[in-house]
Order: C-alpha cells, then sequence, then structure tokens
C-alpha cells in the first residue's frame, strides 16, 4: 500500500459530481481521480460543496484509497 502520512500532501479538487469530488494528488493523476467524499472536505473546510472544484487543499492523510484532514491552502476569506 502506498501512503503518504509522514509529510503533508497537496491536492487538487478537479470536479464534484454527485456526492463525490474528484482529487488529483501526487498518487493520483488527472486520468484518474481519487473519489471521496465532498461533504467530508466541505464539513473540514467550511467551504460550500460547490466551491471546492478548482481548489487546493493540504491534506494530512493521503493513501491510495483515500484522503483525509483538508486544509484549504490560499483561504480568500482571511
Amino acid at each position: 500500500m502506498i501512503t503518504m502520512t509522514e509529510q503533508i500532501a497537496t491536492v487538487y479538487v478537479l470536479i464534484t459530481a454527485g456526492d463525490e469530488a474528484e482529487l488529483v494528488t501526487d498518487l493520483h493523476p488527472k486520468s484518474a481521480p481519487l473519489r471521496v467524499p465532498a461533504a467530508r472536505i466541505a464539513e473540514q473546510t467550511g467551504l460550500p460543496v460547490n466551491e471546492l472544484p478548482g481548489r487546493r487543499f493540504t491534506v494530512a492523510t493521503l493513501t491510495v484509497t483515500d484522503a483525509d484532514g483538508f486544509t484549504l491552502l490560499d483561504d480568500p476569506r482571511l
């Protein structure tokens, strides 16, 4: 299993589709994005789901099957 839990990883939300967000990461290219619940990202960052696409986040945990611990990079609200 590939994991990047030893360092903070950066992810990019490509699109949201239904209840899922598609993420481009160091482990997941644009042609095979990681799918995670969009509501999880929204809850952890305080952003509405419809504002997730096009945003970059750091994640505390990134594996081939999941990402968690999202923090918005370059928050325009600050």
